[in-house]
């Protein structure tokens, strides 16, 4: 092994962003220890590396079905190989943080198959993993901080700084990874008011950015579904995106990527609060820097700029956030608080400012008044903007229109609604779509389902699909899919929301498809009788039903917005299936059920 000294790598595997910033927390953990950090996707590395290194730490999050994340799927690759001998890895010292969500049944699936493939080829740990649970009442923080305190008193001890220095106090701030500062000293003023004037805009900007693998959608519709005085405004949204050589193929459980922008009202409050009129609608050279590889921008745009297209000034900030904030408040107070909601002994009081209250960015900036982060680093203390996955909400034929386009439509609740603070909130993307203007071109881009339950043998096993709301979506494509297959097996869906009148989705099309096919639907509206009535209460109902099904290997398919739902409809499959014979026999028998959920 070729160590390379006090050198600590640091892997993760993320969708959603989590596990990408504990891996930063992490690596500047290792940083204040005097360790050389380094911190990358896990899709940029090569197995080699893995032994350069005095020790490797992941945090790696499960997506779908107990799949690893999609940045991390090239480097499972490469893990898998069945040339690696078996003591390839002897040398290395590992550990690995998981996060998940126990809700569903192959909880932290990812981090455990990545666990037991490292001890296959000879890797140990050095410290006991973690695994974190997204229903913990801190949620996956509550486990990460405190073995994160775990990590620096087994390193503190274990390695020592061998030139005596104590660590770097958690008030100093460390030096910048992502720097403007080149681009900003070279900056010329501004020679036209053209990004002075998305100051009065009301619309999000439409410019094209250059996204890795992205597509060209053209919104076609905007329909709303849902009554204009029912409580909640939910759209089916249609693009189309020209073919190239062939049709795109889209399948069940894909989901299209839609990158939202900033209101140019909002970004001027960051630029009023920060001060940073004066620099803001300068352009920049952005090929002096170095950038994160996710920012998605021009190569000569100006600070505005940036923060309409790239900046997440919206979202609830991280402690992480609060941290990088302390060290720029020229308010002694307001830089004690800030860190100590980073401090593990007041982790519930950042659940209580932060996540519970579904503080914004922004507003965050406005009650630590006295903040003031300097322009160049932007990138370094700003949550980059991620796009937002929708499951795509048609297939089969519906999918391609004409030979030169493809069509997809996705099913959108626009999120709207109050904090425990009485403030209302609306999702940045949300709040995007709603102003899309017609004929609108947006770059997507199209993310593939991991465990795919389609094709032709998946269709002649029997479908129980079990949706609320939105969740519909996936299933609709999937039962269009189904469609194209000769004599599908029979399909059960249970579907249940708040009122039949308002947003029973796709009710006709159900109509038309069971006067051709094999489906039967059960519908639940909780609000339209005094007693509520729930999609798990149809469920159980039907229990004789499903108990027909099961040793028919069926596929189960829960998709919709509430882990209590997810697990609400388990236990209305199981209890029943399990308490209706022999239980240790039927128990078995649902280990190697195939359950499909989609829960977001």
């Amino acid at each position: 092994m070729t160590t390379s000294g006090r050198t600590v790598l640091v892997l993760y595997g993320s969708e959603t962003g989590n596990a990408q910033d504990m891996a930063e927390e992490l690596g500047k953990i290792c940083q204040r220890l005097h360790f050389a950090s380094r911190v990358e996707e896990l899709d940029n590395v090569d197995l080699s590396e893995l032994l350069q290194h005095l020790f490797v730490l992941f945090v790696v999050s499960t997506t779908g079905q107990g799949d690893m994340p999609h940045n991390s799927l090239l480097f499972w690759k490469k893990l898998l190989r069945k040339k690696l001998p078996p003591g390839c890895l002897a040398e290395m010292k590992y550990s690995c943080v998981g996060l998940g969500d126990s809700t569903y049944l192959k909880f932290n699936w990812a981090a455990r198959k990545l666990i037991r493939r490292l001890d296959q080829l000879g890797a140990s740990t050095f410290i006991e993993p973690c695994e974190a649970d997204e229903q913990f009442p801190e949620g996956i923080d509550g486990s990460f901080v405190r073995w994160a305190d775990d990590l620096r008193k087994h390193l503190l001890e274990h390695h020592p700084d061998p030139k005596g220095r104590d660590p770097i106090p958690e008030d100093e701030m460390l030096p910048p990874k992502w720097s403007l500062a080149p681009a900003i000293n070279q900056a010329k003023p501004a020679t036209s008011h053209t990004n002075g004037d998305t100051k009065t805009q009301s619309s999000p900007p439409l410019t094209q950015l250059h996204i890795p693998k992205g597509l060209h959608a053209t919104l076609i519709e905007n329909k709303r579904l849902t009554p204009e005085k029912h409580w909640q405004d939910v759209r089916l949204v249609s693009f189309d995106i020209p073919n190239a050589d062939k049709p795109l193929q889209v399948n069940p459980g894909d989901c299209l990527t839609i990158y939202p922008k900033n209101f140019p009202s909002d970004v001027q409050r960051v630029i009023t609060l920060m001060e940073w009129d004066a620099i803001a609608d300068q352009p920049l050279d952005l090929s002096l820097c170095s950038l994160p590889p996710t920012l998605y921008t021009t190569p000569h745009s100006t600070i505005r700029d940036i923060l309409l297209h790239s900046i997440d000034i919206n979202a609830v900030p991280r402690r992480s956030f609060l941290k990088n904030l302390s060290y720029f408040s020229s308010d002694q107070d307001h830089k004690e608080r800030l860190l100590e909601f980073t401090m593990t002994e007041y982790l519930d009081e950042y659940f209580d400012y932060a996540t519970r209250s579904r503080r914004t960015i922004i507003e965050v900036l406005e009650e630590f008044h006295s903040v003031r982060v300097p322009p160049s680093r932007i990138l370094d203390v700003f949550p980059l903007i991620r796009g937002r996955d929708f499951s795509i909400a048609n297939g089969g034929h519906t999918l391609h229109p004409s030979p030169s386009t493809t069509r997809i439509q996705l099913l959108i609740a626009l999120v709207k609604y109050r904090t425990i603070l009485r403030k209302p909130r609306e999702g940045l993307c949300s709040r995007y779509i709603t102003h899309l203007p017609p004929r609108t071109t947006l770059t997507v881009t199209l993310k593939p389902v991991l465990s795919p339950i389609h094709g032709a043998l998946n269709a002649k096993r029997p479908l129980v699909a079990m949706a609320t709301g939105t969740g519909v979506a996936p299933v609709r494509s999937l039962i269009h899919e189904r469609m194209t297959h000769d004599s599908p097996a029979p399909m059960i869906l249970f579907f249940g929301n708040r009122n039949k009148d308002a947003d029973n989705f796709f009710a006709r099309e159900w109509a038309d498809i069971a006067a051709k096919a094999n489906l039967t639907v059960f519908t639940a509206f909780s609000r339209d009788q005094r007693e509520k009535i729930y999609v798990q209460d149809l469920i159980r109902k039907e229990a004789r039903l499903l108990e027909g099904l099961i040793p028919q290997n069926a596929i189960f398919a829960v998709c919709g917005g509430s882990s209590k739902m997810a697990d609400a409809c388990k236990y209305a499959v199981f209890d029943p299936y399990v308490e209706g014979g022999d239980a240790e026999e039927r128990k078995k028998v649902l280990e190697s059920i195939t359950w499909w959920q989609e829960i977001w």
